[in-house]
């Protein structure tokens, strides 16, 4: 990682990809100086956000995945595309995989067809095949350690594709959160047994093998920060397009579905501009991402923000977002405590209103 700069392209909303395109592919090839750490051949996993079959802006917005791709595979590396889904969605244990397919999801979601060679299930790699432990001085919360796809071990360069979204459990859903997808089943278990509405986790795992026992050391955050060690060294770029937003609930679209009936719909608000940002420090780019969720969120209509807290009253974690700056959210903090890198020192705005500018930079610099 070098140096902590924020790339943010502002978009005026339209019809026409070709102006998003085009802010990708710029934002993209500015955050890793003109892919200065490809060569040709080398093996680069992208990890998009794909936790269930729902669309944009549940999951990775799907140009974002087709335009990074398609620079890649021109530079002449072989690029793979990655996930598994959450629980509720691909469940697996020692035996196989017990119900659904993360493929499936991605073909459903928008994100691609049936076609596309590149992608991986990391579920179909099976439990002990496709699996390795990790465990460092940097992940004090995981005595025990974690497994993490074997593709993180393939791969030469990762990049990271995540969505900018609030989360009912853990409060947002963005850069950091993303890698849950690289995780086994059973380390996926032992975090959310740190963690609120556990009962909903277990109940998604009905039918396998798998444990939830709490070690009650409350380090559900923690743990979840604790992934990207796994991924450090190899992660070039962390890159949102932030066209939408989920400002209430997530991550999926609704919290309970009861076949067309859905219950706890997420709040999905159009951004004007819209955005395209990225930074190869992980802790620079989760920060500036804090923060436009925090200014999303002020701007709420009342009824949105009481229905959600009446419904997530139980969970201070997701108070913590709005109460608590930027700086000190346990996602930013404990980055920074185990070196994932730091808070931007210069963020680099394209076509982003002054008075937008003015309001992200307080939310980053207030203590």
């Amino acid at each position: 990682m070098t140096g902590e700069k924020v790339f943010v392209e502002g978009i005026k909303p339209n019809n026409d990809n070709s102006f998003l395109r085009a802010a990708i592919k710029d934002v993209f090839l500015k955050s890793t100086n003109n892919l200065e750490w490809l060569s040709r051949g080398d093996v680069v996993l992208l990890k998009p956000a794909l936790n269930s079959d729902n669309p944009y802006p549940s999951t990775t917005h799907p140009l974002a995945i087709s335009v990074i791709l398609d620079i890649l595979s021109n530079e002449g590396a072989d690029v793979l595309l990655g996930d598994q889904s959450g629980l509720g969605h691909v469940v697996q244990d020692t035996i196989g995989v017990i119900r659904g397919h993360t493929r499936d999801n991605f073909i459903k979601s928008g994100m691609g067809t049936d076609e596309d060679q590149n992608f991986i299930s990391f579920e179909s790699k099976g439990w002990n095949e496709g699996f390795i432990h990790h465990r460092s001085d940097h992940t004090p919360s995981w005595p025990n350690g974690f497994y993490v796809t074997k593709c993180v071990e393939k791969a030469d360069h990762i990049i990271n594709l995540p969505r900018l979204s609030t989360h009912s459990q853990a409060g947002v859903t963005l850069g950091f959160k993303n890698m849950v997808g690289i995780l086994r089943d059973d380390s996926r278990m032992d975090f959310h047994a740190n963690g609120p509405f556990n009962n909903f986790i277990k109940r998604e795992a009905r039918g396998s093998t798998l444990k939830s026992v709490d070690d009650g050391s409350g380090t559900f955050i923690e743990k979840i920060v604790e992934i990207s060690d796994s991924i450090k060294e190899k992660l070039r770029v962390t890159l949102f397009v932030a066209t939408k937003a989920q400002a209430t609930f997530g991550p999926n679209q609704s919290e309970v579905k009861f076949g067309k009936l859905e219950i706890a719909k997420a709040k999905i608000v159009n951004l004007n501009p819209e955005m395209v940002f990225a930074s190869t420090d992980p802790v620079s780019v989760e920060s500036f991402a804090f923060a436009l969720m925090k200014d999303i969120r002020s701007n709420l209509p009342p009824l949105s923000k009481i229905f959600s807290s009446l419904i997530l009253s139980s969970n201070e974690i997701v108070n913590q977002v709005d109460k608590i700056p930027v700086r000190e959210q346990t996602f930013i903090r404990h980055a920074i405590d185990i070196g994932l890198g730091n808070m931007p020192d210069q963020i680099i705005y394209n076509n982003i209103p002054t008075i937008i500018q003015e309001r992200l930079e307080r939310y980053l610099k207030e203590t």
